[in-house]
């Protein structure tokens, strides 16, 4: 076997971990979106209790967050599938779009909320930061795919989406913490800093082993 067709054999397998970690992630992501769905009902019973009254008296920012960031979950995924990309460029880019608006109005919802966040400071700072950095890293998503800058365009889609992901871990880190024993007040606000901050650390690693994306 010569070193093309080795290659071309290798390929697959080399692939599988990534396509598997792609699947994981749409499915997780697809139960949070349809968790968080309930809230459009506006079913106060729906509301996490200690949040409420803060959730009813800022419904258009809440539903702003939960509706952007239900879309973007469901879309985040599939701008990673190259198949799509290079075979249906079009279809990408709408796609694309329409992830990148949700993730700023997700972001900007969460912004507009996390001063009346649990356990001030801690909590809100740190979602504060995702929603700033979210909007930041899909704005330089957005502007380099404009520049046909592609290669930085993808650095930034994957930290976006690593960001929007953080809905997926915050969920898993706060049962985690509970099973250790950590009291509410203290995983919570722990949980609005790993939830992303975890994830950003995994999107740099992953993009810090491809030379096409290494990053600035």
């Amino acid at each position: 076997m010569d070193n093309a067709t080795h290659h071309r054999a290798d390929r697959p397998a080399s692939l599988l971990p990534r396509r598997t970690a792609l699947a994981l992630f749409a499915l997780l992501g697809a139960a949070v979106a349809l968790l968080s769905a309930r809230y459009f009902t506006l079913d106060p019973e729906t509301f996490l209790e200690d949040q409420r009254a803060t959730y009813l008296a800022h419904l258009v920012p809440l539903l702003c967050h939960i509706g952007g960031g239900t879309v973007a979950l469901l879309l985040g995924p599939w701008q990673f599938v190259a198949r799509l990309r290079t075979r249906r460029p079009a279809v990408h880019r709408f796609v694309g779009r329409v992830y990148l608006l949700s993730a700023a109005v997700t972001g900007l919802g969460g912004l507009a909320l996390a001063p009346y966040g649990l356990y001030p400071p801690i909590a809100p700072i740190g979602f504060g930061l995702l929603a700033v950095l979210l909007l930041g890293t899909s704005a330089a998503a957005l502007r380099t795919a404009r520049q046909r800058r592609f290669d930085r365009h993808r650095v930034w889609a994957v930290r976006s989406y690593a960001l929007i992901l953080a809905a997926v871990t915050l969920r898993v880190w706060l049962p985690l913490f509970d099973a250790l024993g950590a009291p509410f007040d203290q995983a919570y606000p722990a949980a609005g800093w790993t939830c992303w901050l975890i994830n950003l650390a995994v999107a740099e690693a992953f993009l810090a082993r491809k030379p096409s994306t290494r990053v600035s």
